[in-house]
């Protein structure tokens, strides 16, 4: 037999087996029960993880909504001691421009005379 027939018998049969397989009437009975545990299995494994996976993003919001807290107090109370120590910078500063316009030497100076 030549190649070439060879072959259109061969399609001619899968043509043939295709159309079956097509028409065939496909089964209309559910699945078997160990199919549906199987899955009810699967899917109540993966709906814990689904859950506990929450749960542990849940406590990590909660922790990250804490610190942030957290850090906005100490950010206001540095905040407040950065203000604090400028106004007493500014205090000791006015002093020291008042002695110097009034003519008094500052200590540092009074004391190392040369010899």
């Amino acid at each position: 037999m030549e190649p070439g027939k060879r072959a259109l018998q061969a399609l001619g049969i899968i043509e043939s087996e295709t159309r079956d397989l097509v028409h065939a009437e496909v089964p209309s009975t559910p699945k078997s029960e160990t199919d549906v545990e199987i899955v009810q299995k699967i899917g109540a494994t993966s709906i814990a993880e689904i859950e506990k996976m929450i749960g542990e993003l849940q406590e990590a919001k909660d922790f990250l909504q804490s610190e942030g807290e957290r850090v906005q107090r100490e950010t206001e109370h540095y905040t407040n001691l950065t203000q604090m120590a400028s106004a007493s910078v500014k205090i000791i500063s006015d002093t020291v421009a008042g002695w110097r316009e009034a003519g008094h030497p500052l200590p540092n100076q009074s004391s190392a005379r040369p010899d």
